[in-house]
């Protein structure tokens, strides 16, 4: 009864004379390539959705509540059909269903017919759902799996012949966390390269398997709150990858705001949003490489990587200390840096970028002829133990690639040389026959150190 009584009080906040939205009108923008879209790629305004982060902070959770009471009392049309969902765990939280019936325009009748769906609505935003096991502190905040989130969809609303896409709020980060696929994670500054976009879902989380008659990708409308973005560059490179993610699917990323009034107001209008081609974004077909690349924070933070040629530095006076390497290479070819910072360690590299130890980066806005990649190792290491390598992973250079190592350690910074023997990448891979395409990289040598005996005869 609290429930309904408090429903009743907010109807009448809103007023007795609030329109009722109608339906909007079919999408008639053109997708690349198909031009004047069927009925299958306009936006399905019968069936709404609401995917909803299960993770979402305390402090948004009243606005998100009062929001979706408003579209269910008094934005949505008669004969329309709501449908929220646990968008990370994928389940259904409530479902209600508007009768064509003149008595559905008032508010206080709604509040009281769905009085039920609100209250399931209510009781999910006042838990606190416990983060996947594991879970760093302050991780998986408003976390929201997207790629999961789309195949639950079509599953659950098997497609029909003229099938419009399904209008999708979604309420929660965009960047993709899931605690057992950790490697494909955008956290902390990360974003997908456009090789996920080829790939098939059995290779990457954001891969896709066709299929005849796939059914239409969704039309999303994205609401998140703050600022969970490295940079400007970060949050570019995350709408960009959805946008065009999206639109594989057959779908379009129409709304996407930090703010949940124009997120909501959007997808109650229906409006279309802006293709990826509006954009000036395409998928680059070259690319066929899986890798989380990170977007770049500052220029001065890479200087000591990008800048002139250091001096001659002194040895370290002491082994052990954060650390940063990394190559950097003139030709318009793929080489790929790995780093341990002890024998029992994790390597970092492209397909594993973070790490207890650090993480790996590569560089996004360098033009080929100005390329690098380095790894940095945030808690101390022993560089008597560290183990770096460079791998020749695609392209073609005659006579092999080379390129210019660089350490910075106790804040002095270190400079050497590499190459190696082969003439075309080898797209990653390890054993015996393929040395000639890795290069082991000397690093007590760059810094001037000279290795204990059992040490060098190991790295011989």
């Amino acid at each position: 009864m609290r429930i309904l009584a408090s429903l009743l009080c907010l109807c009448f906040c809103l007023g007795s004379g609030l329109a009722v939205v109608a339906a909007a009108p079919p999408d008639s923008a053109s997708t690349p390539g198909q031009p004047g879209n069927t009925n299958r790629s306009t936006p399905d305004r019968d069936t709404l959705v609401v995917g909803i982060s299960p993770f979402l902070d305390a402090a948004v959770k009243d606005a998100v509540f009062r929001s979706l009471v408003r579209l269910i009392v008094a934005d949505l049309p008669l004969k329309s059909k709501l449908e929220i969902h646990d968008a990370y765990n994928l389940r259904l939280i409530a479902r209600v269903a508007i009768p064509d019936l003149p008595v559905f325009h008032s508010p206080k009748t709604r509040a009281n017919q769905f009085a039920g769906a609100i209250g399931e609505l209510k009781q999910f935003l006042a838990r606190d759902n416990a983060r996947p096991e594991g879970a760093r502190p302050g991780s998986f905040t408003a976390a929201i799996r997207l790629p999961q989130f789309c195949e639950f969809l079509t599953q659950d609303h098997p497609p029909t012949e003229d099938a419009g896409r399904p209008a999708v709020l979604l309420i929660g980060s965009p960047l993709y966390e899931d605690a057992r696929e950790p490697a494909f994670s955008m956290v902390g500054g990360y974003f997908p390269s456009d090789g996920h976009l080829r790939a098939s879902r059995e290779q990457s989380v954001y891969g896709l398997n066709q299929v005849e008659h796939s059914p239409p990708g969704p039309q999303v409308y994205w609401a998140y709150f703050g600022d969970p973005w490295l940079s400007d560059l970060h949050r570019e490179k995350v709408a960009r990858f959805w946008t065009l993610y999206l639109e594989r699917r057959g779908g379009r990323l129409a709304s996407f705001s930090a703010d949940l009034a124009t997120a909501l107001a959007a997808f109650t209008a229906g409006l279309p949003g802006q293709t990826a081609a509006a954009h000036g974004w395409t998928a680059d077909s070259r690319t066929t490489k899986l890798e989380m690349l990170r977007a770049s924070r500052t220029v001065q933070q890479v200087d000591w990587l990008t800048g002139e040629a250091p001096e001659s530095s002194p040895p370290p006076t002491q082994m052990v200390g954060p650390l940063k390497i990394g190559i950097r290479w003139s030709e318009d070819i793929d080489l790929d840096l790995y780093a341990a910072p002890g024998r029992e360690a994790e390597f970092l590299f492209f397909q594993h970028p973070r790490s207890s130890e650090g993480y790996y980066f590569k560089d996004q806005r360098s033009s080929p002829g100005r390329e690098y990649e380095f790894i940095e190792f945030e808690t101390p290491v022993d560089v008597r133990q560290l183990r770096a390598f460079v791998n020749f992973y695609e392209g073609s250079r005659p006579g092999g690639p080379h390129g210019e190592v660089r350490i910075e350690f106790q804040n002095r910074i270190y400079s050497g040389r590499f190459s190696i023997a082969a003439a075309t990448g080898n797209e990653g891979r390890s054993g015996q026959s393929q040395g000639a395409h890795w290069t082991k990289i000397p690093v007590l040598d760059i810094l001037g150190i000279s290795a204990p005996p059992t040490q060098a005869a190991a790295s011989h």
